[in-house]
């Protein structure tokens, strides 16, 4: 029996640069942050979480001020679980075991 391994990705050297065209290292497409390889694992859910972190502030601001019931859902559902459900299925797959408990530590908070 022989056992096939992976082999690691090549780096493949960039193709010449255009004139007047400027080279990104990470792009913004309706939202989600792609990284140069065509991933999303550093750049995506670093923002989000950032993004996420803050609007739990705003959301326990709200919650101090008297605001609760279906009203403070209706904001938590329309900022943070917006935020974290947006296109989701295309890159919750390729998210390492570390991410997806970062992102999960969000919408699950210890006690």
């Amino acid at each position: 029996m022989t056992a096939h391994l992976p082999q690691r990705r090549k780096n493949f050297p960039h193709p010449t640069p255009i004139p007047d065209i400027e080279r990104m290292e990470k792009l913004n497409i309706r939202g989600i942050t792609v990284s140069h390889m065509l991933t999303f694992h550093h750049h995506h859910i670093s923002a989000l979480i950032t993004k996420c972190s803050r609007s739990l502030c705003a959301l326990k601001i709200i919650r101090a001020r008297g605001l609760y019931d279906n009203t403070l859902w209706d904001i938590t559902r329309s900022t943070l679980v917006s935020q974290l459900q947006y296109a989701s299925r295309a890159w919750w797959g390729y998210l390492k075991a570390e991410k997806r408990n970062r992102l999960q530590s969000i919408w699950y908070p210890r006690p």
